[in-house]
């Protein structure tokens, strides 16, 4: 299965529900967004005297706050190079949806926003262009070495680069200053480890366990994998084996970090279950004081610093057996295989990874930027938090983030076998060991 019929089907994976009318209401919503895009396109196509232009289609997702910066940064672009057009598409929902409708359509943008986690079934269905030849060209405005080397390992499939990286996106641990020295409890340091977190919010929740509210230690997320993976990676277990050929989390090391991730919850009871959460997110529940640590990436640090009411800093996820390990995934630009303008997508691209343009997106808060100058300036470092620091540093020791083709399916089947253990009705050994062999085929089947 090749090209667009693989688009098609992962099309179809996205909307699959259980039942066939669930299934039917999505196709029709399928074709709704289909023609609503075409609109848009066209649309787009007959605005501001662009057809006397080269125009470029650049998609997007994000914030109203990283929207703005984005159009600022465009309108710069077309003054510098008025012969060029860029036609922004923001799709803040359902991107990858709507991009698999445009690719199957065939109205593959010319420059696409990504994340590592996504672009494998582009890349090996040769819908975006390699572009290491853009990057090691010597005469280039855009280098290799401007960018952190994990980051663009994260983008990288079968030795070729396929997406430049916008950003580094690794998890931390957030804490509220206040709670632990109400507990004289130590802060987080810059060494601790995986007992030292559980030894800490076991203190904490029991400090305040006769308060009105209940104050919980530590975040839980049961998705996406990526948030529970560190404990899984920093105990010396994996998904994978390197080539995607085997499942390795039904190994001793995988299985201990799972079961230790879930007694958390269901064991220690540092962590909220479900119920104690209600329809509360991990990041208003540290807003409102009930959440001592909280495990998250740099896209907090902005709603923090505006209404966070206490005293807060991060420290680097706690070592385990193996160190500590967090995922460096990635957000980034792609150019489309079908391009009429590579040269001039690429221009866009390298203007887009500037200094000027990082520094922008920097001063937000929003990312951790992919290019090394501007991580270490002070437009990134400035605090909240204390220790912004701590975000560069630990990309040396992070995982790029690499996934097969069929990730979707293999995280839906992982995020079903392992609900139970994340409840406390099932070990995670008999959860992996019974899922093992569906993810098995998922992996052959690539």
């Amino acid at each position: 299965m090749r090209s667009f019929d693989l688009i098609r089907y992962n099309l179809q994976r996205i909307c699959l529900h259980r039942s066939r009318w669930r299934l039917l209401t999505a196709g029709f919503q399928a074709i709704s967004v289909a023609l609503l895009l075409c609109g848009l396109i066209l649309s787009g196509c007959q605005s501001d005297n662009s057809h006397s232009k080269k125009t470029l289609r650049f998609t997007m997702w994000g914030s109203a706050e990283e929207l703005s910066v984005v159009k600022r940064l465009v309108l710069d672009y077309e003054r510098l190079h008025p012969e060029i057009h860029i036609e922004l598409m923001h799709f803040p929902e359902n991107y990858f949806q709507k991009l698999h409708i445009l690719i199957a359509g065939g109205l593959t943008p010319d420059i696409a926003f990504v994340n590592s986690l996504s672009y494998a079934v582009y890349a090996d269905n040769d819908i975006f262009m390699p572009l290491n030849s853009f990057l090691e060209s010597k005469r280039g405005p855009l280098k290799r070495s401007d960018l952190f080397e994990p980051a663009l390992k994260a983008f990288t499939w079968k030795q070729q680069i396929y997406a430049i990286p916008r950003d580094v996106s690794n998890l931390v641990v957030y804490y509220n200053k206040t709670l632990f020295q109400q507990a004289h409890v130590p802060l987080p340091s810059q060494h601790w480890t995986l007992t030292d977190m559980l030894n800490a919010a076991q203190k904490i929740t029991a400090f305040h366990s006769s308060t009105q509210h209940k104050i919980f230690g530590i975040s839980f997320a049961s998705q996406p994998p990526l948030m529970w993976l560190p404990y899984v990676w920093s105990q010396g277990g994996d998904l994978f084996d390197k080539g995607f050929t085997r499942f390795r989390l039904t190994e001793p090391s995988g299985i201990k970090a799972l079961q230790f991730y879930a007694d958390l919850r269901n064991r220690w009871h540092v962590a909220p279950t479900r119920k104690e959460v209600g329809s509360a997110s991990m990041s208003q529940l540290f807003m409102q004081g009930k959440l001592a640590m909280m495990v998250s990436g740099r896209w907090s640090v902005p709603v923090f610093r505006s209404q966070a009411k206490f005293d807060w800093d991060i420290a680097p996820f706690p070592k385990g057996s193996a160190g500590s390990i967090v995922g460096i995934d990635s957000s980034g630009y792609a150019i489309s295989k079908t391009t009429r303008f590579p040269q001039e997508a690429w221009s866009f691209i390298a203007f887009l990874s500037s200094t000027k343009a990082q520094t922008a997106l920097a001063e937000s808060g929003l990312i951790v930027p992919a290019r090394q100058d501007v991580a270490h300036s002070q437009a990134f470092l400035q605090s909240p938090p204390q220790h912004s620091k701590t975000f560069i540093d630990i990309i040396e020791y992070g995982n790029p983030t690499h996934v097969p083709v069929r990730w979707n399916e293999i995280a839906e089947e992982l995020g079903l076998a392992l609900e139970p253990v994340f409840e406390g009705t099932r070990t995670a050994e008999e959860a992996l060991k019974k899922v093992q062999p569906k993810i098995q085929i998922l992996l052959e089947e690539s």
